[in-house]
């Protein structure tokens, strides 16, 4: 074979692999293009499974029967099926935390059809001590040398939603000692708190190999400076902040209920 053809060979190979380069370029960004439309397409889904669902609970509800578990956890599924490829079409459109914000808004748009503490998220609550045991299980039985740091960390949600019920529950009178500034930036901080706790035992979970607590994760307050905040941003965290409270509500009830009962005492007896 001579030099010559060697070399024209060589050329060749080095324009078809340019050409097949730029051919994958070409796709990634269409891909990175066309992924916010992707995105939101998974998000209006989950709007159409919550509503869907409030309907097929209220029908159950009409009836003087309650949803199984089993069926509630196919509707929970049915939630982290269009999560998963959601984020997946976030990560590929490298899109910012705005951006996501924007495609997110599709989800949390039909709070104002449904009561919240009706929805999928918020509901996961009636099961919360079911996972809360598989996972205390799995951790016991697992043999890790992290399995104790694990137990306490799972140990620890109780206290910090405890913490938000404090603030939450204070009466009037307390607010005032406290001093209302420093009662509203704790209130938030421990509103917070409780969300990244949970989004904690998620992976915790996760780690376990159990089930989720939450069909996903929850966005905090934090994740940006609110002088940042879009309109979309603070309408996610608004209702991210609200169905964790929810869920939490369902979750220790009697809880809730007790602190309720002490407020209304307070504000009518005056202690």
């Amino acid at each position: 074979m001579s030099e010559t053809f060697k070399h024209e060979e060589n050329e060749q190979d080095n324009e078809a692999w340019d050409q097949l380069a730029e051919s994958v370029a070409q796709f990634k960004q269409k891909q990175k293009e066309a992924a916010p439309e992707r995105a939101k397409r998974h998000f209006q889904e989950i709007r159409a499974i919550e509503m869907d669902f409030a309907k097929r609970n209220d029908a159950i509800a009409t009836a003087g029967e309650k949803m199984t578990q089993k069926e509630f956890e196919r509707w929970e599924d049915a939630i982290a099926d269009e999560m998963r490829p959601a984020t997946e079409e976030m990560r590929i459109g490298e899109m910012k935390f705005s951006e996501k914000a924007e495609v997110m808004q599709s989800m949390v748009a039909y709070r104002v059809d449904t009561e919240l503490s009706k929805t999928i998220e918020a509901r996961a609550g009636d099961y919360y001590t079911e996972r809360d045991k598989a996972l205390r299980t799995a951790i016991k039985e697992s043999g890790r040398a992290d399995a104790e740091k694990d137990l306490a960390y799972l140990n620890g949600f109780f206290p910090v939603v405890a913490r938000h019920l404090d603030f939450k529950y204070m009466t009037a009178e307390d607010v005032r000692d406290y001093g209302s500034t420093m009662y509203e930036s704790q209130r938030t901080k421990a509103h917070n708190d409780t969300i990244r706790y949970l989004n904690g035992l998620n992976r915790l979970a996760q780690k376990y190999g159990t089930r989720a607590f939450v069909a996903r994760d929850f966005w905090t307050s934090d994740l940006c400076d609110k002088k940042a905040q879009t309109p979309a941003i603070a309408a996610v965290m608004r209702y991210d902040r609200d169905i964790v409270e929810e869920y939490y509500a369902i979750a220790f009830s009697s809880e809730v209920r007790k602190r309720k009962a002490l407020v209304a005492k307070a504000n009518r007896y005056g202690f």
